[in-house]
């Protein structure tokens, strides 16, 4: 093999993007910036879906006017209205009877479902090699998501809904898409 083909070799592996030679210069610093952002986003992520409505039922607890029966903390007895395994139920109702819902409601569930997860499938194929592939990020995205629902059920905080799991599931593959269009921008030439 001459050099040449090592060369190519070892540019093919390299993420191509407009700014090539900038990004070669700061590689370094770019990761550490990339991977510092990835985890303020999933601390903000988890924090918004799971920590904060756990902590307001704590703090109400601990004030002393509420016990845990009463705060329905590991209270299983509404889960039915509080939980959804049918696929895509609650995204029809949505659609179907829009108009009976709050917009802003609307848009929370449904895109913002959507778009909490598109970071990660956008920041982790840029992060790192291993993450290069639909299927891990689609993985990856379903599994985190179910974990998120997961302790929302446990703990009777917010509501289990596989909608939710689907929509996010979606939202890191959109994010997975957003990356492999980066790819598609043309080099750029010294």
């Amino acid at each position: 093999m001459t050099k040449n083909n090592i060369s190519n070799v070892q540019d093919d592996t390299k993420l191509p993007l407009p700014y090539r030679s900038w990004f070669d210069t700061y590689y370094m610093q770019v990761k550490i910036v990339g991977w510092i952002i990835f985890i303020v986003y999933s601390f903000i992520a988890f924090y918004k879906l799971v920590i904060d409505r756990l902590v307001n039922v704590i703090i109400v607890f601990f004030q002393g006017d509420y016990s845990f029966g009463e705060l329905g903390l590991f209270d299983y007895s509404g889960w039915r209205v509080t939980t959804n395994f049918v696929p895509f139920e609650t995204i029809l109702r949505y659609i179907n009877y829009s108009q009976y819902f709050n917009l802003d409601l609307l848009i929370i569930n449904l895109l913002g479902n959507l778009l909490i997860f598109t970071p990660m499938g956008f920041l982790l194929p840029l992060l790192s090699k291993k993450f290069r592939k639909a299927w891990i990020i689609i993985i990856l995205g379903f599994f985190s998501s179910l974990m998120v629902e997961t302790v929302q059920f446990i703990f009777t905080v917010g509501s289990a809904d596989i909608d939710d799991l689907i929509l996010n599931t979606v939202g890191a593959w959109v994010g997975y898409l957003a990356y492999k269009c980066l790819l598609i921008i043309p080099k750029s030439h010294n």
